[in-house]
């Protein structure tokens, strides 16, 4: 259950504060770099909370 509770509040840092900045223009390398790396940590989390669930 704490690990749950921590990848919510990963989730919520990533969605409230790091992807607003992805707004900003798509042709920059920056955003490019930043898109590509959040779609990482969601696809890490998404494991990490299955084999939580699965584990429960």
């Amino acid at each position: 259950m704490i690990l749950r509770d921590k990848l919510t509040q990963i989730r919520r840092f990533i969605t409230g504060t790091v992807a607003p900045h992805t707004a900003l223009p798509p042709e920059g390398r920056w955003v490019k770099h930043l898109n590509t790396q959040l779609n990482s940590v969601e696809s890490t989390l998404d494991v990490i909370a299955d084999y939580t669930d699965a584990d429960a």
